[in-house]
Order: structure tokens, then sequence, then C-alpha cells
């Protein structure tokens, strides 16, 4: 009887030690073994052998990622703006024993570190450039909190700022500031639309003279060939007519006498100085040329003696002789 009982007793605590002598490990968590309170392996999920009595599983934690949030914390800005800032970090157990035994609370030292490198980075930063520039800050304290875990046997995955709360006397200024920008943005974007128009209009008024110009000169050149034709055809006539010289004094002759006749049609009062040498000749001259049969008395008589004077000449206006009685020169002025 005793015999069995103690049979009996043998195989439940057999049983029961082959049954605690395997462990399961749920899926995405590790478990750290330590045998006599020293170190002997890490568990990976699956079933795990160990000895009952001797080794005791100390740690069990997720190797999955985790997430660690930090409230919002006062922060210094590089041009003194007290603000408040959140943050997140994403983290990760890649080896248990440095995190069992490296440090003495993984989660309270990650938040530690978190904190410390969202103040020391924003310290460093204007403003402004945490605002539009919050990737670069992610990556500055990620980098930080990477350097302060490499022997915890932790990865930090990433790191994220949260909420950032600004004070609201700050927000209006900012909020003035940027008004002020849009408006000076506004500004120089007209001056610079009318500035634009301004040279267009320049270079088409420039491009309009030019082409003006260009047709001036290509009027006036016309007319200068036609001229300079005009003249070699009447000089080849002259030169082979018998009566060429003649001719030329005629029309010079003619010439004088409607610019003096168109003169003295002026309405407004004027005095021509010239040499009365010279009148009596190209006046014969021209009279000559356009009637042969002019008595010689007539051309000899005085110069302005009506029988003398055709009536295209009536109108010719006054002449005075720019020399006096003793041959000096009259002073204008004194008229």
């Amino acid at each position: 009887m005793e015999a069995t009982i103690f049979s009996i007793v043998f195989a439940l605590l057999s049983g029961t030690y082959i049954f605690r002598s395997f462990r399961i490990i749920e899926e995405g968590q590790v478990a750290l073994v330590e045998r006599f309170g020293k170190y002997e392996k890490t568990l990976t999920p699956g079933i795990n052998v160990v000895l009952p009595l001797f080794d005791r599983i100390a740690l069990i934690k997720s190797a999955r990622e985790q997430v660690l949030e930090l409230k919002p914390q006062p922060c210094m800005t590089s041009d003194n703006v007290s603000v408040n800032v959140s943050g997140a970090m994403y983290w990760q157990i890649n080896d248990l024993k440095k995190a069992r035994y490296n440090i003495e609370n993984v989660d309270q030292s990650l938040q530690v570190s978190l904190s410390t490198q969202i103040q020391t980075q924003i310290g460093r930063c204007e403003l402004d450039y945490i605002i539009g520039g919050q990737e670069s800050i992610n990556g500055e304290i990620l980098t930080g909190i990477r350097s302060d875990t490499d022997d915890w046997g932790i990865t930090i995955l990433r790191v994220r700022l949260g909420e950032i709360t600004i004070p609201s006397s700050v927000l209006l200024s900012m909020e003035k500031q940027k008004a002020a920008e849009i408006e000076k943005k506004a500004m120089i974007s007209l001056s610079e639309g009318e500035k634009t128009s301004e040279i267009k209009k320049a270079e088409a008024e420039a491009s309009s003279n030019q082409v003006l110009a260009e047709s001036e000169r290509q009027v006036h050149l016309q007319q200068t060939e036609a001229m300079a034709e005009a003249i070699e055809r009447i000089s080849n006539a002259i030169a082979k007519h018998p009566n060429g010289k003649e001719a030329i004094q005629y029309l010079l002759a003619q010439k004088y006498l409607e610019m003096g006749q168109a003169i003295g049609q002026s309405p407004s009062s004027k005095v021509l100085f010239m040499d009365p040498d010279s009148i009596p000749g190209a006046i014969q001259s021209l009279l000559a040329m356009s009637d042969r049969q002019t008595p010689e008395v007539i051309a000899k008589q005085p110069f302005g003696a009506s029988s003398n004077i055709p009536s295209s000449l009536l109108n010719l206006p006054e002449i005075k002789s720019t020399k006096n009685a003793n041959s000096e020169p009259v002073d204008p002025s004194s008229n």
C-alpha cells in the first residue's frame, strides 16, 4: 500500500517536473532565463526546455514595435520664445540580455532620453524653423537618441514631434508679420508687372520708331535717287543743247523771282536785305530768255520803272540795300 502511494506521488512529481520543463513563448515575445541568478539563455517564440528548480524565467518582454509618447513639455527656442512640445518615439528590443542588464529601466530611460533630446534640438532652432523644419528636427532627435541607446539592446526606429503650442501673443505677431510679407510680395509682383509692361511698351515703341525711321530713310533715299537722276537728265539735256547756258540762267532767275513772290504774299511784314547790284541782272536775264522780242531800250531802263517790271513781280517784298550812300554797312537794329 505504501509502495503504491509512493509510486503515485513519484509519478505526479515527475509529471509536474516534466511539464514545467517545457515553456511555450508566444509569437512576438522573448524571455530571459536565469540559473541561480545568472543569465543562462534567451527563449524565443515556440516550445523551449528549461530545468525547473534550477532555471527561472526572469523577464518576458514584447519583441514587437512599441510606442513611447511624451506629454507636452516647455522648451525655449534660440530666439527666446517659450513653446510646449510633445513627441512620440517608436522603438523595438533587439537584445533582451542588454536591455535587462545594461540599463535599470528601459521605458523610463527612453522617456528621459527623448525629453532631453527634444529640449536640446528645440533650443538650437528659431521658431520659424521649428514650424517649417520638423522633418529635419526629427532626424536630429533620432540621431541623438540612438547615440544614447547604443548599448541598451534597443533599436530606435523613428521619432516624431507632436503638437507645438505657441503663446497667443507670439501667434498674433506672426500673423501680422505674415500679412505684411504677403502685402510686400503683392506690391513687388505689381511693380514687376508694371516694369515689364513699360519695358514691353518701350520695346514696341523703339521697334515702331526703327521701322518708321527705316521707312523715312528709304523714302529720302528714293527721293535723292530720283533728284539725282533728274539732275543728271537735265545736265545731259543742257549739255547737248546749244542754248544750255542761257537755259540755266533762266531757271535760276525764275526760282529767284518765285522765292521773292512767295515771301511777298506772306501776311506778316518782312524786310529782305539784298545786294541791289545782283537783282537787275537776274531780272533782265529772265526777261531776255522769256521774250527775245523785248526792245533793248526797255531792258536798259532804270530798275524799278513801271514799264520794266512785269505784273507778277509787283508783290515782291520791300528790298532794302545793305549799303548806304557812303558804301558802309547799315545796322539792322537802327530800323
